[in-house]
């Protein structure tokens, strides 16, 4: 509304030609800065709520359409009774062709997005390469040594040995994991059978499982990480019984997979959530780099029931 004070079949005559050029020059910013942000804006690039069909085709006609509208207008041949523009039409022509410039911005943008996102993965690769090297060293390695002192003990008991030989399975799984090789078993059902083999052996059969879909590898990784942890809990804190219940919520491109840990115990320990050294608040800091949380509430009879909830991330 303000441009059409200077410009097209309303403005207002006369204007001193210095208001005219500094009001089309400063039309111009303003546009600029306007379509520059809607031609970027997050909602072209989000995964889970993608823009229609009919924008993402119009996109590209954004520039265009701007310029012969600009043109148009600025270059407007009628000025205060008949008198030429000020500008003249080449400049206002140029002022009107720069919204053509769009296209390489938008360009040069999604440029930077793209070297973004992969250095990103480059350098999120690197991290579990070394984390990889480091839980070989200092822990799986430890294991190790661990087993071949208790091979040479003879009163090392049978459930011990299966103790040991399971946990150093459960450590060159995490490192498959990390290293995302293809040989790392993506099923919950065996990640569960394997957790129920290093707890107490009285403990083993408490763990019941009810799981419905597959889950892609980093989801598996981040249950890898939750589950052990809270239901490690529950039996330390006395449950008799530990259902655990994995679900993908949802149909989007990324839904929710929810990791839910119910128990008979006595409850959650005071405190559990505050310490900021704590499994569960270390856990819950990490899931939030997948918008996730891990919440705690009383079971529907007795015990508790921890929830961890995050976006999925596609393989």
């Amino acid at each position: 509304m303000a441009l059409l004070l200077y410009v097209g079949p309303v403005a207002v005559r006369p204007l001193p030609a210095s208001i005219y050029v500094l009001g089309l020059t400063v039309s111009t910013v303003h546009i600029w800065s306007a379509l520059s942000q809607a031609m970027i804006d997050a909602g072209w690039y989000n995964p889970d709520a993608p823009p229609a069909r009919l924008l993402v085709r119009l996109r590209p006609l954004i520039p265009p359409a701007l310029t012969t509208l600009g043109f148009a207008l600025f270059a407007w041949p009628i000025y205060a009774e008949g008198e030429d523009a000020p500008m003249g039409v080449f400049g206002a022509s140029l002022l009107a062709a720069s919204f053509l410039l769009l296209w390489p911005y938008t360009f040069i943008v999604e440029a930077l997005l793209r070297s973004a996102v992969t250095t990103c993965h480059v350098e999120t690769l690197a991290v579990r390469r070394d984390d990889a090297i480091t839980l070989h060293s200092l822990v799986k390695n430890g294991v190790r040594a661990v087993m071949r002192q208790i091979a040479a003990d003879p009163g090392a008991g049978a459930e011990t040995r299966a103790w040991v030989n399971e946990l150093a399975l459960l450590v060159e799984e995490a490192r498959m994991i990390l290293l995302g090789l293809p040989e790392q078993p993506c099923s919950v059902p065996t990640l569960v059978e394997r957790i129920q083999k290093i707890m107490p052996h009285d403990h083993r059969q408490t763990v019941t499982l009810d799981v419905a879909q597959h889950l892609s590898g980093t989801d598996y990784g981040l249950v890898r990480r939750v589950l052990p942890d809270l239901i490690t809990n529950a039996w330390k804190a006395g449950a008799q019984h530990v259902g655990v219940n994995v679900q993908v919520e949802g149909t989007s491109t990324r839904p929710w997979v929810a990791v839910r840990v119910e128990d008979d115990g006595p409850g959650l320990p005071p405190g559990a959530m505050v310490d900021p050294h704590s499994s569960l608040r270390i856990l819950e800091s990490h899931l939030r780099r997948y918008e996730g949380t891990i919440e705690h509430h009383p079971g529907p009879v007795s015990g508790t029931c921890a929830c961890a909830r995050w976006k999925s991330v596609p393989d």
